[in-house]
């Protein structure tokens, strides 16, 4: 895979290209998403951070998109939509983001920096670290102040200070909130996408693995 080599110069240019596409509070919010996915970025991915950063910048410039212009967005660029897609708009933004990203800010941007836009907001099975962090990030940015993403947030860098295992801090956290977002959608009478309930099985797999392997080995039980 190719991949961009961003500079804080690319960086600062690419901000100022999104600033026009979004709303004041929107673009408050993006900038401290990048904040978010670069301070993640140092515990898990620290070779990515520019990346992470651009992805970040680049994950909502669809967002104040109507639900007619995000379904004309992807027509135009052959994305496939469903009935239960139209039941959530707020799903379309990641899609068309990064199908705008793609055409709009091409020098800017790599597969990898472009699935991170695409799986924001759903999540999907087999997340990468990369689509991960953006995601996490959108959700505990500092500016979040929903119960649930200061929640979140307490939670996560409170046991990150705590010198918990990093990893296993990660993939619970991710957990929760793929958790705390399907107990949203049932409560408010809305359709819950598939990818969604997919990325919050496959994490909770993944971690019972790893942890089952580590007992093993160590001849321990995560039981009481």
């Amino acid at each position: 895979m190719t991949r961009k080599n961003l500079t804080e110069e690319d960086l600062a240019r690419l901000a100022g290209l999104v600033k026009p596409r979004l709303t004041e509070k929107r673009y408050a919010h993006t900038r401290a998403v990048e904040k978010e996915a670069a301070r993640l970025g140092e515990i898990y991915l620290p070779e990515r951070i520019p990346a992470l950063r651009a992805s970040a910048l680049l994950h909502d410039i669809t967002k104040k998109e109507d639900t007619e212009k995000q379904l004309k967005i992807c027509a135009e660029f052959g994305i496939i939509t469903d009935e239960t897609d139209r039941l959530s708009p707020s799903v379309f933004h990641a899609m068309t983001g990064a199908a705008v990203a793609s055409r709009d800010f091409a020098e800017f941007t790599d597969g990898e920096i472009l699935s991170g836009i695409r799986w924001h907001t759903t999540g999907r099975a087999g997340m990468s670290m990369f689509e991960s962090i953006v995601y996490l990030a959108d959700y505990i940015e500092e500016t979040r102040t929903f119960d649930d993403c200061v929640k979140l947030r307490r939670d996560f860098w409170g046991r990150i200070e705590k010198g918990d295992d990093p990893r296993e801090v990660f993939d619970e956290i991710m957990i929760e909130s793929f958790d705390l977002t399907l107990a949203g959608l049932i409560r408010d009478g809305l359709p819950i996408a598939a990818d969604s309930v997919a990325a919050r099985n496959d994490r909770l797999l993944k971690l019972h693995l790893r942890k089952t392997e580590r007992n093993a080995e160590t001849g321990g039980s995560d039981r009481p």
